[in-house]
């Protein structure tokens, strides 16, 4: 009897120390909340000054926004991990007759312009345009489709099947071929608003002005995530997110 009174006493005992470690721990609980202040999601971003913003990166983003391009309809906008599902297609943008990057700033090969009625593309697509149409060396566009927008090799892949279907552009021999549209001055001017960072990505808002010299009007707003990368020893602005936000409209 001696020996199971002193059990149920040892029990009682670690029960009332349980209870009591657990009290404790709750004791603790409750004062840190109240002692340490919720830190806010905007704490992680350091506000940039608009006035010492990197050249290039808003020179990047200006050329982006001007020569960026989807068919009418389409809300402008670009997402780097969407870029193989067909909503966009970058290389087309790249491609274009005022490329969506300046071809110049990076280390690739310029593109060329042929105007021969007599020796037309591969494909003679150029026919329709008089003999009009712009050669590019494929492995330099699909480095700017990868290192300057973070497409992947298999959204370079989807996005060569849709160029040639749409007849935006196609791949023959290493070179792609498109006709050349003829492009005008967008006669845009660009204030950058707010900026701000979180040591990695860049987050940039900003407007865009229609000016030909005359007459200024307002012509939409724009926000981006922009990143460097280093590639080959040297820095690039890279594009992960672009949005049109509002318009003229």
């Amino acid at each position: 009897m001696k020996k199971n009174s002193s059990i149920r006493k040892k029990n009682v005992f670690l029960r009332i120390a349980a209870f009591m470690t657990a009290a404790v721990m709750l004791l603790s609980s409750v004062a840190c909340s109240q002692d340490t202040p919720e830190v806010s999601s905007d704490d992680t971003f350091t506000e940039l000054k608009i006035d010492e913003l990197d050249k290039d990166m808003t020179e990047f983003l200006t050329r982006f926004t001007d020569w960026y391009y989807l068919d009418e309809g389409q809300k402008l906008a670009y997402d780097s991990k969407k870029a193989g599902d067909g909503s966009t297609n970058i290389l087309r943008s790249i491609l274009g007759d005022a490329g969506c990057v300046d071809w110049s700033k990076y280390p690739v090969t310029q593109p060329k312009e042929v105007y021969n009625e007599k020796k037309l593309d591969p494909k003679k697509w150029a026919k329709e345009s008089g003999g009009a149409y712009m050669i590019f060396n494929s492995k330099d566009a699909d480095w700017l489709a990868i290192n300057l927008f973070n497409v992947t090799e298999k959204d370079i892949e989807a996005m060569r099947a849709q160029g040639e279907e749409n007849k935006w552009f196609y791949l023959k021999g290493g070179k792609y071929y498109k006709t050349i549209g003829g492009v005008g001055d967008p006669m845009t001017e660009y204030i950058f608003d707010s900026a701000k960072t979180d040591g990695t990505v860049y987050y940039v808002s900003y407007s865009c002005y229609f000016n030909n010299g005359e007459e200024r009007s307002f012509n939409g707003t724009y926000s981006a995530e922009v990143q460097q990368k280093t590639v080959d020893g040297k820095d690039y602005w890279t594009l992960n997110k672009f949005e049109q936000t509002s318009s003229a409209e």
